[in-house]
């Protein structure tokens, strides 16, 4: 069962990886998604420009940073079916 289980992870650790790059560039997104919507928000509270349509608008950006969230996710969601595998039968 160990030797299985050592199996898996290196499966696990390789497909990492492969996709670490992918990784990278969905967290950059990610944390510029964020860090653009909270100046934006912040310079428009300062300017005092900051009315209910205008903060509504700027949360059209948090799309990107759910999409880009959405990915790194399911990179692990894989990982871990790899890790622990899952039969049909166990699921009902």
């Amino acid at each position: 069962m160990s030797e299985s289980l050592n199996e898996r992870l290196e499966v696990v650790k390789e497909l990492t990886n492969l996709f670490k790059f992918e990784r990278l560039v969905y967290l950059v997104i990610t944390v510029l998604s964020f860090i653009m919507l909270l100046s934006s928000a912040v310079s428009l509270m300062v300017k005092g420009k900051a009315g209910p349509a205008e903060l509504t608008m700027l949360f059209g950006s948090s799309g990107s940073i759910t999409y880009t969230a959405g990915r790194l996710l399911f990179m692990w969601n894989e990982a871990l079916k790899r890790l622990i595998p899952f039969s049909e039968k166990e699921g009902k």
